[in-house]
């Protein structure tokens, strides 16, 4: 199995602290992603879009200003980078026509009162949350449940939203370890099943990451958050015990709160096991 090149794009560090920004400038040619999965998910994100609308679209008055110039923005971008981008019903809102074109789920950030406040999204492959349960809440609403975040970066990250400019976008990257490959995961509906056992082969269990940019638009002054998930067989780690061997530090250091944040389906202690089983093989092999 041949790993994917993103695996060496995640945070792999022992806690404390447990939430990192690990923000890296972005380069916009890498600010949405195209790949061999691009028709499939987008007929898939349409088919939710379509029938499942109130979990996975939500925006507030006054959001078409933002979205349009997301739609424009995503637009221009496809044609810059040779990609069809096909027609929009313009009856829809611009950020559920914009949500038909990419593989990224969107979100726009606007500062209402002194806070930045979410106030539209189309996020069909969430990892377990709703879009319907997010809008209108303020960056620590948002953040609810994530462990440590209200102690080790609430206040960080009001600032960098606050900094962020339209020349300085920015790219960041997260990572879980869950007993499915399923892109659409609501915060309901989808329990965590708990996973007694890995197989040699890393099954049933898969890498999923977060792929984040935030981009403040230079027109209307909001923040657009797209979020690409990725996802691979953990037996990818078989072939870079480099990355095992990290994770596994990464893994061990964690506390409680954090545990049962990342659960992983209820199957740390068995991806431990699976991660060192790793690295002790190559260490034999060599």
């Amino acid at each position: 199995m041949i790993a994917p090149t993103w695996l060496d794009d995640l945070r792999l560090q022992a806690g404390p602290p447990f939430v990192n920004m690990g923000i890296h400038a972005l380069d916009l040619d890498r600010w949405l992603t195209v790949d061999d999965d691009r028709e499939e998910d987008l007929a898939y994100r349409s088919r939710l879009l379509d029938t499942k609308r109130s979990i996975v679209f939500a925006a507030l008055d006054d959001t078409e200003a933002p979205s349009n110039e997301v739609l424009l923005l995503i637009r221009s971008w496809l044609v810059a980078h040779h990609v069809v981008a096909g027609e929009s019903n313009q009856d829809e809102h611009p950020l559920m026509q914009a949500a038909r074109l990419v593989q990224e789920d969107l979100a726009i950030m606007q500062r209402i009162d002194g806070l930045w406040v979410l106030t539209a999204g189309a996020v069909c492959f969430p990892s377990h949350w709703t879009i319907a349960d997010k809008v209108g809440l303020p960056l620590d609403g948002v953040h609810v449940p994530v462990a440590h975040y209200e102690t080790e970066l609430s206040e960080r990250v009001d600032r960098f939203h606050d900094r962020l400019t339209p020349d300085r976008p920015v790219w960041r990257r997260n990572w879980a370890v869950n007993a499915t490959s399923e892109l659409h995961l609501p915060a309901f509906g989808y329990p965590m099943h708990p996973v007694e056992t890995i197989e040699a082969d890393g099954s049933p269990m898969f890498i999923r990451s977060e792929y984040q940019t935030l981009r403040r638009l230079p027109e209307t002054d909001a923040i657009v958050f797209t979020i690409r998930i990725q996802r691979t067989p953990l037996g990818a780690l078989r072939g870079r015990p480099d990355l095992a061997r990290k994770m596994l530090h990464t893994i061990s250091s964690w506390d409680g709160p954090k545990r049962r944040y990342a659960s992983t389906g209820g199957a740390i202690e068995a991806l431990a096991g699976w991660l060192s089983d790793v690295v002790v093989s190559r260490e034999a092999a060599c």
